[in-house]
């Protein structure tokens, strides 16, 4: 099982791969959920224990909050939860690709 410290670092790195600007990340926050049903992606419905970190981006007059879901096992990103949705809709196909 990975740590809240490794599931940050995670979700940094991913941030950075997706090529996602971002004003700050709550590392104070970290979520465990433990034996959760996933609501999206690869591992639709399984149950998984997962880090929920949050992250936040420049909005109108607030900051707007982002939800990265990160399984605990392996350390993989299930899923990045906004208010309008799954960011993963908008960055890939169908066939989980990033577009360009």
């Amino acid at each position: 099982m990975i740590t809240k410290e490794k599931a940050i670092e995670i979700v940094k790195q991913y941030l950075k791969n997706r090529k996602r600007e971002y004003l700050s990340i709550n590392e104070d926050n970290v979520n465990f959920e433990e034996n959760e049903v996933v609501p999206y992606g690869k591992y639709y419905e399984e149950k998984k224990s997962m880090y929920i970190v949050t992250y936040y981006d420049e909005g109108y007059l607030n900051p707007l909050n982002y939800f990265v879901a990160v399984e605990a096992e392996t350390g993989e990103v299930l899923f990045t939860m906004s208010k309008h949705g799954y960011v993963e809709d908008w960055e890939e196909d169908k066939n989980g690709n990033l577009l360009k």
